[in-house]
């Protein structure tokens, strides 16, 4: 699963997360953790169109309106 900032506490069982290395301080990442941040940045460039038109959708944001509570039917 790629991961960023935005999720921090989520977390799935026997799931791999996959977050790029962040930058310390006043120092430089190394070359093996700059190639391995180009390749999640490479993965999320083909996911994130997806990302994007499932929030268009407003799938995943809005609450379905059409299902009432059982004390709304009584």
């Amino acid at each position: 699963m790629l991961q960023d900032l935005g999720f921090l506490s989520f977390t799935l069982p026997e799931v791999e997360i996959l977050m790029p290395t962040k930058k310390p301080r006043g120092e430089e990442l190394t070359l093996e953790q700059q190639r391995a941040n180009q390749a999640l940045h490479h993965r999320r460039l083909r996911i994130e169109p997806v990302n994007r038109s499932v929030k268009r959708c407003r799938v995943v944001k809005d609450r379905i309106r059409l299902w009432k509570t059982a004390s709304a039917i009584s």
